[in-house]
């Protein structure tokens, strides 16, 4: 290839380049004008007091590019207007993604966080879930996420109606939930059962069988027929029913534990007028109540669903049936009937 061919190349690749560059660089300054827009809106909503406005400018914010600053404006604005349910649910992303502390200023903001989320748990209820991982979860038909979540889902408090589908396998509850209180759901989603006892039809290419006409005692072909098998092991139901004992009796405890410490907390909360005159080494007590009442909360969500799954299991193992039911077989024209008894 000749030099001037090899310049013409690396001039169209240079351009090409800059073409590229120039248009990334006009989105994300096209995004962070939309962004810096809804902002300034948001500030003139709160400087004419439309709070519930501003609320949503501040949404809009989130959803473009989440940050510890719109969480934290969300929650705000959504507790000033009354909007509890939201405002614990941005609080609590607030707190998550504000940096820790290190000066005391830092100090001082986080705290406050904290208690502001404190204050807003109070008046709204927290739900959690316990169902098999994909599993699609609504409450009152707003969609909420897929299994796992990873957290409490705050709603006001009330009856709510609860659904978890996976696949084709469904299910719906309600609920009633207080005000401070949470609640811990255990959905489970087994799959329907088959429709009037029929085999599953073999894959194909499989070799089917061919089938045995209904015996019993004085007709022919009674022998070949596999008897049903034993029942369930005692010791694997004794072993699942002490673990679930046990699970659930540590969550009990950490509940017990976690009661404890919001007591300590809304001690020292009613004793500082409320939190908002709550400093030094009161603060620090609060703040120690607040963080030993999360981490018993943790372990006490972590051991109860432990103990709900073990039941389910241990309840599924000994009441499932061994023995084969009627089975109809198809070759051809001809039809067959297998049963076990």
């Amino acid at each position: 290839m000749s030099v001037t061919a090899l310049r013409a190349l690396s001039r169209a690749l240079i351009v090409a380049a800059s073409v590229s560059l120039s248009s990334a660089g006009h989105a994300d300054t096209g995004a962070s004008e939309a962004q810096r827009r809804l902002e300034r809106s948001a500030d003139r909503a709160v400087a004419e007091g439309q709070l519930a406005k501003a609320r949503d400018l501040w949404l809009q914010v989130w959803q473009l590019a989440p940050s510890e600053k719109a969480a934290c404006n969300v929650g705000q604005l959504a507790f000033r207007v009354g909007d509890m349910a939201r405002a614990a649910e941005f609080l609590a992303l607030c707190l998550e993604r504000t940096p820790a502390p290190r000066s005391g200023a830092e100090r001082e903001r986080y705290a406050s966080r904290a208690l502001d989320l404190a204050r807003v748990k109070q008046e709204v209820g927290a739900l959690m879930f316990a169902v098999p991982p994909g599993a699609q979860l609504s409450i009152d038909g707003r969609p909420v996420g897929q299994a796992p979540l990873g957290g409490e889902v705050y709603v006001e408090p009330g009856s709510h109606r609860v659904r978890a589908a996976l696949g084709a396998a469904s299910k719906e509850t309600t609920v009633e939930v207080r005000a401070g209180e949470a609640r811990l759901l255990v959905i489970d989603l087994a799959p329907p059962a088959p429709v009037g006892g029929l085999a599953p039809a073999a894959p194909a290419g499989a070799e089917q069988a061919t089938p045995r006409a209904p015996t019993a005692a004085g007709l022919p072909g009674a022998a070949g027929l596999a008897p049903g098998s034993e029942g369930p092991a005692t010791a694997l139901v004794l072993l699942g029913g002490a673990a679930t004992a046990g699970c659930i009796t540590l969550g009990a405890i950490f509940l017990a534990e976690a009661n404890g410490h919001q007591r300590r907390f809304d001690e020292l909360l009613a004793r500082n007028h409320g939190g908002y005159r709550i400093a030094g080494a009161e603060l620090q007590r609060a703040q120690s109540a607040y963080g030993a009442m999360g981490r018993a909360e943790e372990r006490a969500v972590v051991a109860l669903t432990a103990g709900a799954l073990l039941g389910a299991g241990t309840l599924i193992y000994a009441l499932l049936p061994r023995s084969r039911g009627p089975r109809v077989t198809a070759v051809g024209t001809q039809l067959g009937l297998e049963m076990t008894w």
